[in-house]
């Protein structure tokens, strides 16, 4: 059962004027504790979306402050731990919370500038008198935040906060050594409760003072029940049947919470399944196209390659061909050759011929001369022949020269 901070303000006398908030997350947990209209109420979260949501959660409430911030003892960069349920990040490193709740993962892990409570209030310029009311829920970082708040202590009047029983988180304070802090500081244990699990569980603590006025025993570090305030049993009766119903919707509300949550990330892993799906059919269309490209660019290939092979094949028919052709042109020319060499041969002939036959004519005209030459002088012999007067030797001297000239006249056979 969850501790009833309204019931436990009330039996204590205490009213919240000024309350810090640490690990608000999206500030769900205000309506644990009262909250004044009057009252100043600092909201401190490290997650920055959470940190988005807390702004316009309470955007209309002037009297709320929303700081985003890693508080721990020191100023130093820290890692906050984001899980698959963000309500419970941390800075610490899980370990025995991993065994406990071993669906839950660290899904992104975020490196912060961290502050102490001290250091932050003077940042913001607010006043630690300024508040009596300290809510803690940050995971196993409790005592980180208590050892820098040293200052504001001085003025706080009742401290909630989430303890460890066993080591959940590296580095992380259990109920013992919290108590023994506050102890040194003043503050008492009068409740705690175990709503979710015996590792941890949740504890107020008040101020010396506060619990003696109010006839409160002082708490060992052992586990205690809530005081006992005198009433008639059926009363009593009533009260603890109420309270085992606000434990049973709280349990039901966290049991919600998380199926909410395994939902939500069922849903996304179906998403993002399906969207895998999705992917390898696309995968598979692509890679399907692309063996049929492959296998038309085999068969291209293939045609090109015979192509190649009969283009080839042709070309060195062409090639032989040629070589064909200037053995026949080699051939030709030198017939060429040779007959221009005839031709040439021929036309020195013709030449010859004709200057032989030049010298013919001349000869045949020549003689031609002399034929008519000897003609004339036949016709003169013929002439004294027919002449009473002439003597035979004198005929016969005509005849032999006839005879010569005839001789000479006729070409050399």
């Amino acid at each position: 059962m969850k501790l009833d901070l309204h019931t436990l303000t009330q039996q204590h006398n205490l009213t919240p004027r000024g309350i810090i908030h640490i690990g608000a997350y999206e500030g769900k947990d205000l309506k644990r504790y009262p909250t004044p209209d009057t009252a100043k109420i600092l909201l401190i979260e490290a997650n920055p979306k959470a940190v988005e949501h807390l702004q316009a959660n309470f955007a209309d409430k002037p009297n709320v402050i929303v700081s985003q911030t890693a508080i721990a003892n020191h100023t130093t960069p820290v890692t906050l731990n984001l899980t698959s349920i963000e309500s419970n990040s941390s800075i610490l490193p899980l370990s025995g919370y991993r065994e406990i709740y071993p669906n839950l993962k660290v899904t992104q892990q975020i490196t912060l500038e961290s502050r102490s409570l001290d250091t932050l209030l003077r940042e913001l310029n607010l006043r630690p008198v300024d508040f009596n009311f300290l809510y803690l829920d940050i995971q196993g970082a409790e005592l980180l935040a208590l050892q820098g708040a040293t200052q504001l202590l001085k003025y706080i009047e009742a401290i909630y906060t989430t303890v460890s029983y066993e080591d959940l988180f590296e580095g992380g304070a259990l109920i013992d050594e919290m108590d023994a802090f506050l102890a040194q500081h003043h503050f008492v244990r009068v409740a705690e409760a175990n709503p979710y699990h015996p590792a941890w569980g949740e504890v107020f603590y008040l101020r010396e003072h506060l619990s003696l006025n109010n006839d409160e025993p002082q708490l060992s570090s052992n586990k205690m029940t809530p005081p006992v305030v005198e009433e008639t049993v059926t009363k009593a009766e009533l009260l603890q049947t109420q309270q085992e119903l606000e434990d049973l919707q709280s349990r039901y509300e966290q049991i919600q919470k998380e199926l909410e949550q395994s939902q939500i990330q069922q849903q996304q892993t179906q998403t993002e399944l399906s969207q895998t799906q999705q992917q390898l059919q696309t995968s598979q269309t692509e890679l399907s196209q692309t063996q049929q490209q492959l296998q038309t660019s085999q068969t291209e290939l293939t045609q090109t390659q015979q192509q190649l092979q009969t283009s080839q094949t042709e070309l060195s028919q062409t090639q032989q061909q040629l070589d064909q052709s200037r053995s026949e042109l080699h051939e030709t020319r030198e017939e060429l050759e040779l007959t221009q060499f005839q031709l040439d041969e021929i036309q020195v002939e013709l030449e010859q011929s004709v200057s032989q036959l030049h010298q013919t004519k001349e000869e045949l005209a020549h003689t031609q001369e002399k034929l008519q030459q000897t003609q004339a002088e036949l016709t003169q012999l013929q002439q004294e022949q027919n002449t009473p007067k002439s003597s035979p030797n004198h005929s016969t001297a005509h005849v032999k020269m006839l005879a010569k000239i005839i001789a000479e006249t006729l070409p050399d056979s």
